[in-house]
């Protein structure tokens, strides 16, 4: 597969629940260009006291026994003291007999209540229930945990270099408003259950990591099971394998790409293809985490034992069917961004998807069209994304690429109604001006030619 030069750089052991991304893009959508505030307005956000209910003592007792933060009354009457800096130190946690949680002794003078964020890990649909961030609105600094999320959304290209939300961001932040209204509000309420965004999360991860990511799917998809131990080696490896790629005689890969692997053979602490720094260091441990931890969030790992016990909150992972799937797929792709915006979607839908027989994505393009336009039109990428992941949600296989395509066949039978031109990069259009009320009169039949 061609190196694209697709390396994000810089992931830390912060960047590891993509449910933190949709909960900055309100952030974003509401305050750009101040990091400061940014990161205060996102840690209020995780902070926000929810009260606790009665069904919810189950899993949110497991949840801060197993996280040791808060104090655990054992059914013989001796108690573990929470850790040092526990948040809730000031809950008691009682188990019965067979490590059940019985009940939660909270304060006397209120109802219990803990943060957003713990509350939401703790639901039982999360695949994973590490990367909670320690968050203090009262000291936010560029090493603060929500500054980091704040890097990571400028790292995948959600904010631009002012802190805003680029194109791409905008139509992650439009899909993940309409996956709220799809499923009024069953699995948006809870951040970090990834719906059908996930098609968007998992394209926009490919644009700005392609090159480690469908390297790492092959090799994942021939194991049985990772650990810490493995995965650190396992990034070393890959990472010595793009070097070797990148130098070979006749290699396709752009001086671009070179020069982003010889990047992330530095931002693993790796000097050279036969000489490391010392021995793989808690640096390639986060650079590799982050990526681990996002595909299991996407659902191409799981963090189940073959037994079906659930170890989430254990740096264990297994690789999934869609995992599998996407390794053979992307064996017959030319380069990473490819597979990204013809396969992905297919790798992503339920079974009970239909392929599109003509025309009937249509209602799909023409509401994509209405959500991504824009004063100065509508960014292309975006709207391709928008129209296949609704298509999606309908039980419908609509890709990027092909949603892409429908928007050209529009311009060039109906040139009235939509006008393609380029961007600042790359060879392909990247923006559309768009009648809408000339679309309006064709319908969706003008998408198709």
């Amino acid at each position: 597969m061609k190196l694209e030069g697709r390396i994000a750089l810089g992931l830390d052991e912060f960047m590891l629940r993509l449910g933190h991304l949709k909960m900055l893009l309100g952030v974003l959508q509401k305050t750009h260009g101040n990091r400061a505030r940014i990161a205060r307005r996102l840690a209020e956000t995780l902070t926000e006291l929810v009260e606790v209910r009665g069904e919810d003592t189950q899993n949110l007792g497991a949840y801060l026994t197993r996280k040791k933060l808060c104090a655990v009354v054992h059914p013989d009457g001796s108690v573990t003291a929470p850790h040092p800096k526990a948040r809730y130190s000031h809950l008691r946690v009682t188990l019965d007999a067979l490590g059940r949680v019985t009940g939660i002794e909270g304060p006397r003078d209120g109802p219990l209540r803990v943060w957003f964020q713990d509350f939401s890990l703790a639901d039982p649909r999360t695949a994973s229930k590490v990367g909670a961030v320690t968050a203090d609105t009262r000291e936010i600094s560029n090493k603060s945990g929500v500054s980091h999320l704040v890097d990571w959304a400028s790292v995948l290209e959600i904010a631009n270099k002012r802190l805003g939300l680029t194109a791409t961001g905008r139509a992650l932040a439009t899909i993940c408003g309409r996956q709220e209204a799809e499923t009024e509000g069953s699995t948006a309420s809870n951040p970090y259950v990834i719906g059908y965004e996930s098609l968007a999360l998992s394209w926009i991860m490919f644009m700005a990591d392609g090159d480690v990511l469908a390297r790492l799917i092959s090799r994942l998809s021939k194991i049985t099971s990772l650990g810490k131990a493995d995965a650190i080696e396992l990034v070393s490896e890959l990472c010595n394998e793009m070097d070797a790629e990148a130098r070979r005689g006749g290699s396709s890969a752009s001086v671009t790409a070179v020069r982003a692997v010889r990047d992330f053979q530095r931002d693993l602490g790796i000097h050279s293809a036969s000489r490391r720094a010392g021995p793989p260091s808690s640096t390639a441990w986060h650079r590799i985490s982050s990526r681990l931890e996002s595909l299991t969030d996407l659902g191409f790992l799981q963090k189940t034992d073959p037994s079906g016990a659930r170890r989430d909150h254990d740096y264990y992972y297994r690789p999934t069917e869609a995992l599998i799937r996407a390794s053979a797929s992307l064996g017959e792709a030319g380069s990473p961004s490819d597979w990204a915006d013809n396969q992905l979607s297919e790798i992503l839908a339920p079974a009970s998807s239909e392929r599109p027989s003509a025309r009937s994505c249509g209602p799909e393009l023409l509401e994509a069209v209405r959500l991504c336009l824009g004063p100065t039109g509508i960014h292309i990428d975006s709207f391709a994304l928008v129209a296949a992941t609704l298509a999606l949600m309908h039980g419908k296989l609509l890709s990027p690429a092909e949603a892409r395509e429908r928007l050209r066949d529009l311009a060039l039978g109906h040139p009235d109604i939509a006008r393609l031109s380029r961007g600042y990069a790359g060879s392909r259009a990247e923006f559309a001006s768009i009648s809408v009320a000339k679309l309006d009169q064709v319908g969706a039949s003008g998408f198709y030619r």
